[in-house]
């Protein structure tokens, strides 16, 4: 027998109209789709302000992470877009507010566009719903 996946939305859904689902729960984990500074009606928020954009795009996160049982806590892989690495420093400072430890596993790429020209950040990720991250260091 195979392992169903289900398909996990918010109200309002913005990703239906592009053909997007915003995120899937497949047994234990959780997908998600890449958030950005998106409002509930479709507009970009904080244009022109990184650090607004990126506290935007994980408020949407953790929205849909809560929609499908799980928890900013219980992310373990996240790959983030920003349109300029210049932003680095900025990214590393919001991963140590929004993540603890042990910090989810990462990848960042600087991007040249994201959906919207005014973008500047998006976040997708991977979570767990049911257990928890465990620190376990190998010398």
């Amino acid at each position: 027998m195979g392992t169903d996946a289900q398909r996990i939305s918010t109200e309002p859904d913005r990703f239906a109209a592009v053909n997007i689902s915003q995120a899937f729960r497949v047994g234990d984990l959780v997908l998600v789709s890449g958030q950005a500074a998106v409002n509930d009606q479709g507009e970009v928020v904080g244009v022109g302000d990184f650090d607004t954009q990126a506290r935007q795009a994980v408020r949407n996160l953790d929205r849909v992470l809560t929609a499908a049982g799980s928890s900013l806590d219980q992310v373990i892989k996240v790959t983030i877009f920003v349109t300029d690495m210049s932003y680095f420093p900025k990214v590393v400072a919001l991963r140590g507010e929004v993540f603890s430890q042990p910090y989810p596993a990462d990848t960042i790429c600087e991007v040249q566009a994201l959906a919207y020209p005014e973008l500047m950040f998006e976040i997708e990720a991977i979570a767990l719903v049911d257990g928890n991250t465990i620190d376990i260091a190998h010398s």
